[in-house]
């Protein structure tokens, strides 16, 4: 039963891709129809422009990844928490 659905659903595709590729609508097919639609409604221009700031960034991003810092990070504990982290450690061993 379920092989039979599929041969169902399968052959409706195809006979959907068909008529989408050759089938008639004054003078044009289907596909070419929305072919045009598609190039009326979107600026190319548009998305090459995001294409290269996406690009753009994506390389600024890997380069923030791969270089090293100039100097180290701030060190943010003071010094009486290091004293005391330290003694813990001692402790422990």
């Amino acid at each position: 039963m379920t092989f039979l659905k599929w041969l169902v659903w399968t052959a409706c595709a195809v006979g959907l891709g068909v008529y989408l590729a050759s089938g008639d609508i004054g003078g044009r097919t289907p596909l070419e129809h929305a072919e045009r639609v598609w190039k009326q409604t979107v600026n190319p221009s548009k998305l090459d422009r995001v294409k290269d700031g996406l690009s753009d960034t994506l390389e600024d991003a890997k380069d923030a990844v791969t270089r090293k810092p100039s100097k180290p990070p701030r060190e943010r504990i003071s010094r009486d928490e290091r004293e005391a982290v330290n003694r813990l450690i001692a402790q422990k061993k």
